[in-house]
């Protein structure tokens, strides 16, 4: 998947995979509030976790993760972070392009994700590529508190 970036592969998106577990763990700490337990990437590798997760990789290096499910005619992103030194390289948007395809070619009619309105950042990447507000989930976060902006893009229209 070749991306505006000044490395012509970069990100490349692929599986995760064992040898990235501490990476991206360190990742996950490091970008969020309440992050999720290092059981959770485990269990991915297990496939005993009923997620796909994926990671961007640039020179060898992991840039980014993301994590989805998908369910019939549907699919939900349910974690996504770039290292601070690959932020504004447009790694996020490489790995939901990458998402994108594989939920289309799924037939997922809708895309969710949760996201927290004080993370405005993410919140404008996402409008951008297509997603909007569906509802809100009142205190779904837990450190700190707050609630949670429902977001949905429409992959497939009737």
């Amino acid at each position: 998947m070749k991306e505006s970036n000044d490395q012509p592969n970069c990100p490349r998106i692929r599986p995760f995979q064992k040898k990235d577990l501490e990476t991206v763990y360190k990742m996950e700490k490091a970008s969020f509030s309440d992050p999720w337990p290092r059981e959770a990437f485990l269990e991915g590798l297990d496939g005993s976790f009923e997620h796909y997760f994926i990671v961007a990789e640039c020179d060898g290096r992991i840039a980014g993760y993301a994590a989805y499910y998908v369910d019939i005619g549907e699919a939900r992103l349910t974690n996504i972070a770039v290292d601070k030194a690959f932020r504004r390289k447009s790694i996020a948007k490489s790995l939901l392009n990458h998402i994108f395809t594989v939920v289309k070619n799924a037939s997922c009619r809708h895309l969710f994700l949760d996201v927290r309105p004080s993370n405005k950042a993410a919140i404008d990447l996402y409008v951008k590529l297509g997603f909007s507000q569906a509802y809100v989930r009142t205190l779904y976060y837990e450190s700190p508190p707050e609630d949670a902006l429902v977001m949905v893009k429409e992959i497939l229209q009737d």
